[in-house]
This record gives structure tokens, C-alpha cells and sequence, in this order.
């Protein structure tokens, strides 16, 4: 993809899909052992028959000949022996999404036309039908992880918390392989239920929850100690907006600090985030986004705006992707600083790619690096202040602000400041 389109497939980046907007189906699982039938086939069928001879001239700039071959040997095996009917835009799918899963990364995926439909038009607004869960593969546990809840949602409801690793949906036991399947899977219709097999530390739970509308709310503000308190829940659709408004009522205020807390973020849009970042921080560089090729890309802050008051950012070990972005930005520019635990380390981004009107691939394009020159995928943003809360709320959404030693940590240095 040239370097323009790039730019402009990472402007309207989907990361976020991954937690609320696109899904798969089954068909991971099902190509799977289509291939595998197909390759003992072709072991059996080249005892019992002689090899088929292939007038094939398909070209490629990726494969050998002798790999294309392959293909159309499989192919023509199943069209003269297989007994029974068979679709063959199906079976395209399921080679095409057997190739792009066997490079077993999370956060590239096949999607059909239907898939990618759905994804166009779950992506148009922010509402869409779930539990209301931003979630993320966990390599550890080959499994889901919760990242955190959307305000006020039948997850929040039902108890599940932010570092839940869900092991199985209704009857689909998750791997890599059924990521997608199982993300999918926890959407569905109004007022059905889905039954979530969770580990929490040591311990299985078994929560079943009611699906309903999920509208996205991103942002809630209050002021605490005349210091300014931003939450942003994730960089979904219309953060900047919500965020805006919110930092101008506060501000409006005459607050000695501000305070956003980023915990349990999944991360979004990568534009609203450098614009959130454009009214706390003075003009400079704030990111940088190197592809495959090695072309960069710089994000830059441009206004004259900056914030001139104490300023904290807290995080912690499920603030992914866009907060990276913004807690480390924060950290770098020196005009606030970074309070709680290491971050979750997801610094890729994804472009969809549509495959000749016909699907699409989500595929990791590009890695980003902080300004200081930190990759943060797989690495994190390590805060100024390291400050752990209880282990009994390190997940939780909401914490008894007693309780909370990282906000107050906050607090407190933003009161210093004064």
C-alpha cells in the first residue's frame, strides 16, 4: 500500500473493533480441519492414483510455482472425488483465512463479505449489541482477556471485571485459533444470553450475561480538591467531543490540576487521540509510526494550547493502544507525568484491505514509537511513579476512593505542585 493510503487507513484505524465492532465467525476452526483433510487426502491419493499433471499457468509474485500447483492439485482432488455438494466461495474463505491465521498473530484476521459488511456497519455509530466489554488476546493464557467494561453495561453488572481471562464461550473453548469465534461470539441479538467461562487468578467462575444496546460512553468528569478528574473509558467513537466538552467545563472552573485517568483503556482512534493530546501540549512531536518499508510517519501536536496547570496521568497494566499513546506523550513532553503500573504493551496498527470486492484482511501494517524512542508494543509505558493499588481492586472498574492508591498518589502530587 503506498504511503498515503497507509496514512489514511491509520487515521481510521479499527483497533477498537477488535474489542466492540469486528468479529468473525466459526470458520477459523472449520478451515482448519479442511486443510488438514484436505493434506491427509492428498497423502492418501497419491498412493491409490497417480499424481494429477497440472496445465495450471497461474503466476504469483509470492508463491512458487510448485506451491501454486499444490493448490490447484488440492483443489482438483476435491472436485473429482469429494462425494458431496460443495461451495467454492466457501472454500476460497477458508483458504484464504487458513493462510492469513497461520501467521498466528491476534490481530491480523480474514474477514468474509458478510463479516466485513457487518463491520462497516457496526463501525457507522456507537451503539451495537453485547455485554458491553473491551477486550484483547491473551498470549499467556491463549484466551481472552477483559481490558475493561463500558460504563454502566451488563458486564459492569454481572461482575466482570477488568483482567478476567475468559477460557470458553458458551460451548467454544478458546484458543488463538478461535479468538475471533469467541470475540463474535459474546455478541448477539436484545436479550439473549451468553455463558462466559472466566479465569480469575486461582479461581473458575461461570457468569452467564443478558446482551442489550451498548452505547459507548467514553468520558465522565468531576472535581475532587478543586483538582479536575477526566475519565476516559476508551478512544471510541466521539472521545474527542466528550473529552472536549468535559476539559472545558472543567477548566472553566479555575482548577489548581488535572487528573486523567486512563486504567483499564483498550485504547481507539489514533487521530482523536493526537487531538486530545493538541490542547494539553505544547506543538511538537508526540509519535512516530514505522512501517514494514521503513517509512515513518510523525504525529505532531500544532496549536498554540497547552495546559498550564499540575497535570497526572494514571494507568495501569490494561491501559492499551491509544492510552500508550497518550500517557506516553504526556511523559515525554515533561508537561505532566505518568502514575500507577506498567502498561499492556500494544503498539501495532491494523489497515483493512479489501480483497477484489470480495472479504477483506485486517492486517498489522506498522509498529508505533514514542517520542523518546520507546517501541511500545510488547514493552508498555513504565510510569514516573510506580504505585500498585490493592490486589483486591488491581482489575476492578470502580475502586472505593479510599481505597484507591493510585488516584490519591495522584492527588497528592498534583498538590505538591501547587
Amino acid at each position: 500500500m503506498e504511503n498515503n493510503d497507509l496514512k489514511e487507513a491509520i487515521e481510521q484505524e479499527k483497533e477498537y473493533r477488535v474489542n466492540k465492532q469486528k468479529v468473525l465467525t466459526n470458520a477459523i476452526s472449520i478451515s482448519i480441519g479442511i486443510v488438514f483433510s484436505v493434506i491427509v487426502l492428498f497423502a492418501l491419493y497419491t498412493i491409490i492414483k497417480p499424481q494429477l499433471s497440472s496445465s495450471s499457468t497461474l503466476t504469483s509474485e509470492v508463491f512458487t510455482q510448485e506451491q501454486l500447483q499444490r493448490l490447484e492439485e488440492a483443489a482438483k482432488i476435491i472436485e473429482e472425488d469429494y462425494l458431496y455438494d460443495y461451495d467454492t466461495d466457501k472454500m476460497m474463505d477458508g483458504a484464504i483465512e487458513g493462510m492469513v491465521n497461520s501467521l498466528e498473530n491476534p490481530y491480523t484476521y480474514y474477514e468474509t463479505e458478510e463479516e466485513y459488511q457487518e463491520s462497516l456497519n457496526s463501525g457507522a455509530n456507537s451503539q451495537y449489541y453485547g455485554i458491553g466489554v473491551h477486550l484483547t488476546y491473551d498470549q499467556d493464557n491463549d484466551a481472552i482477556r477483559v481490558l475493561g467494561n463500558v460504563p454502566d453495561s451488563p458486564a459492569e453488572a454481572a461482575g466482570i471485571q477488568a483482567g478476567d481471562v475468559i477460557k470458553q464461550v458458551d460451548d467454544l473453548v478458546i484458543t488463538l485459533d478461535t479468538y475471533m469465534d469467541g470475540v463474535n461470539a459474546i455478541k448477539g441479538e436484545e436479550g439473549t444470553s451468553v455463558r462466559l467461562t472466566i479465569l480469575r487468578g486461582d479461581e473458575v467462575l461461570e457468569i452467564s450475561v443478558t446482551r442489550a444496546e451498548i452505547t459507548d460512553n467514553n468520558v465522565t468528569s468531576e472535581i475532587i480538591d478543586n483538582i479536575g478528574y477526566i475519565r476516559v473509558y476508551s478512544f471510541g467513537i466521539g472521545v474527542y467531543d466528550q473529552f472536549k466538552q468535559a476539559y472545558d467545563e472543567i477548566m472553566a472552573q479555575n482548577i489548581d490540576g488535572l487528573i486523567v485517568d486512563l486504567r483499564n483503556n483498550p485504547g481507539g482512534y489514533v487521530k482523536d487521540t493526537i487531538n486530545m493530546l493538541d490542547l494539553l501540549l505544547p506543538k511538537g512531536d508526540v509519535l512516530k509510526l514505522v512501517d514494514k518499508s521503513g517509512e515513518e510517519t510523525v504525529y505532531k501536536t500544532y496549536t498554540d494550547d497547552e495546559i498550564d496547570i499540575p497535570l497526572a496521568v494514571v494507568v495501569n497494566q490494561n491501559s492499551a493502544s491509544a492510552s500508550e499513546i497518550f500517557a506516553s506523550a504526556i511523559k515525554d513532553s515533561g508537561k505532566g507525568v505518568v502514575i500507577g503500573t506498567q502498561t499492556f504493551g500494544k503498539g501495532v496498527v491494523q489497515y483493512v484491505e479489501r480483497l477484489k470486492g470480495h472479504g477483506a484482511i485486517d492486517i498489522v501494517s506498522a509498529q508505533y514509537f514514542t517520542a523518546s524512542g520507546v517501541v511500545i508494543q510488547d514493552n508498555g509505558i513504565e510510569p514516573n511513579f510506580v504505585v500498585e493499588v490493592d490486589e483486591e481492586y488491581a482489575n476492578n472498574s470502580y475502586i472505593p476512593r479510599d481505597k484507591d492508591t493510585q488516584l490519591q498518589r495522584a492527588l497528592d502530587y498534583i498538590k505538591k505542585q501547587l
